[in-house]
């Protein structure tokens, strides 16, 4: 059973890989016509002439449609951001204890106890372990998940104790960031049937790719794959 803290590390495991599929240059068309070329020169070493031909005709019949992928993958992002950066907020200010009061009479020389207790309250408002209304550097989605994540498990620090409500709501966050995340995903990662068969054993060809990786056309009957730089067998 997939749990709360499951999908909040599914938050902090894939959040780079949207990034990196975010910057990733998207190919005008799926599957990618130059990706074609190259990988059919590689099926072509194991075929004869007449899957040769196969090569001249237009990248149309393979399917060729436009996929503005960039554009979902950065509108899943915003929006997780504002999830869990609101429901983090939400719940710190239900669970968030207040800085100790900064009221306390100056220390003046030898008065070991005014500075330990001026020391003590600095350090209870620094405490890293807070979470911030205002730092732009920690109000993002990766932030709100560990912080969250942590309020699940009842980690240590200037907060009460959650409510079977507050699990709830964080449980709601994440489930919804884990299922956008693993959309978006396999959205990036394309894949789609190609017409000629395997040249090792005649099965169904597929080209896979769209995410940021090398386009790899892959065997389903054997296993065995191609991609734009060599032939592999898995």
């Amino acid at each position: 059973m997939t749990t709360t803290a499951n999908h909040l590390h599914t938050v902090l495991n894939h959040w780079t890989d949207l990034q990196t599929a975010l910057a990733t240059s998207q190919a005008d068309t799926w599957p990618p016509v130059m990706g074609i070329a190259r990988l059919h020169d590689h099926l072509q070493a194991d075929e004869d002439a007449w899957e040769q031909r196969a090569l001249e005709r237009s990248p149309d019949q393979l399917g060729a449609t436009t996929a503005p992928l960039r554009i979902a993958i950065l509108d899943t992002m915003t929006a997780i951001d504002q999830r869990l950066v609101d429901g983090a907020d939400i719940i710190a200010s239900h669970v968030q204890r207040d800085p100790t009061p900064s009221r306390v009479r100056v220390a003046g020389p030898g008065d070991d106890v005014a500075l330990a207790l001026r020391t003590l309250i600095l350090k209870d408002e620094a405490d890293a372990r807070r979470w911030s209304y205002t730092d732009p550097r920690r109000r993002s989605a990766p932030f709100a998940a560990a912080w969250l994540l942590a309020r699940h498990d009842g980690a240590p620090g200037p907060f009460a104790k959650l409510t079977g409500l507050h699990q709830d709501a964080i449980a709601t966050a994440a489930r919804w960031a884990a299922g956008q995340i693993d959309h978006a995903l396999d959205m990036a990662r394309q894949t789609q049937a190609l017409e000629r068969p395997c040249p090792n054993c005649r099965g169904q060809l597929r080209i896979e790719g769209g995410d940021g990786q090398t386009p790899t056309v892959r065997c389903r009957g054997c296993g065995r794959t191609w991609t734009e730089r060599s032939d592999e067998t898995d």
